[in-house]
């Protein structure tokens, strides 16, 4: 089920996938890096919020990609609401999530049935709308900090930080080519291969196993690079605000390498992350009175996901 939603919220992950990487780029007390790590703690820490994320992907300079995502939390009542636009440059979906009065609620804007997913404790699709009331383990998190300070512990020297007017910081990093570590272009290169080959292994289930969304366009839409994958370049900037928490983001992340006839591929990620609305959120609930509703087995769409990849 987290998989057949993974497209609709690629700027959610994809947002924090760069929040990780750029809070673990460095170790000791480089002051740019520790603002950023602790800045980091406070934001994801923030139980009432409202993120705004956008993602744009390119191909030899082709737009292949344009996700904008709005999520609206609120971990203190289990609430949350969700917009994710996507647009591939020949179709544009829209699809609208809602977490409310203990259901998880899903509509398409091609279609006027509200889908109502009837899950057990094996189904996450939401959490990541209402947040998760257990805090994680100290220890487990400082385990997984020293693993990577150990990785890229020398990075440290290219987080920097500039002081800006109402005690406002700018932190900013960046990589070009021998600059970054041969472990992240081959943790890189192995994770791209892989979902390479799941994709051409195994179709996208119709629209009627997702929830009448369009995985299958926006899958083929993607660069398939097979060889020669690398990181030629990533750039990350950061504003924390003076109650420390982290307001923007943006990151930049070159990728090149070929696909499977041979053919080389440029592709550069872009990413925009804004905070906002800090303890003032309030989700969007939707009214089901007289609304189409249709009942989803969260363990049926789980099944059928898996079972045709088996």
């Amino acid at each position: 089920m987290n998989k057949k939603l993974a497209m609709m919220g690629l700027g959610v992950a994809v947002g924090s996938m760069m929040l990780v990487t750029s809070v673990y780029a460095g170790v000791g007390d480089a002051p740019g890096y520790e603002a950023f790590k602790s800045a980091f703690k406070q934001t994801a820490a923030v139980d009432n919020v409202t993120r705004q994320v956008n993602v744009t992907l390119q191909d030899n300079g082709k737009p292949l990609l344009n996700v904008k995502t709005t999520i609206k939390s609120d971990r203190s009542d289990q609430a949350g609401s969700a917009q994710v636009v996507v647009d591939n440059g020949t179709e544009v979906q829209t699809v609208n999530l809602y977490n409310q009065d203990g259901k998880q609620i899903v509509k398409t804007d091609t279609s006027d049935v509200y889908k109502v997913i009837n899950h057990d404790d094996s189904s996450r699709t939401f959490r990541e709308l209402e947040g998760s009331n257990h805090a994680p383990d100290p220890q487990a998190v400082q385990e997984v900090e020293n693993v990577v300070d150990a990785l890229v512990g020398n990075l440290k020297n290219y987080v920097t930080m500039d002081e800006a007017p109402g005690d406002v910081k700018e932190i900013h990093f960046k990589l070009d080519g021998s600059q970054i570590p041969p472990v992240v272009n081959t943790i890189g290169s192995l994770v791209l291969e892989h979902g390479t080959a799941e994709s051409m292994k195994h179709p996208a289930p119709a629209k009627a196993d997702t929830l009448g969304i369009d995985v299958g366009t926006l899958r083929n839409s993607l660069p398939q690079l097979a060889n020669d994958i690398k990181m030629d370049a990533v750039a990350v900037n950061a504003t924390i605000d003076a109650d420390n928490h982290i307001t923007n983001q943006t990151a930049e992340i070159h990728i090149s390498g070929t696909d499977a006839q041979g053919a080389a591929h440029e592709v550069v990620l872009n990413m925009d992350m804004t905070l906002s609305s800090v303890n003032s959120t309030v989700p969007d609930k939707v009214d089901l009175s007289g609304k189409q509703i249709e009942t989803v087995q969260a363990n049926d769409l789980h099944h059928k996901r898996w079972g045709a990849a088996q």
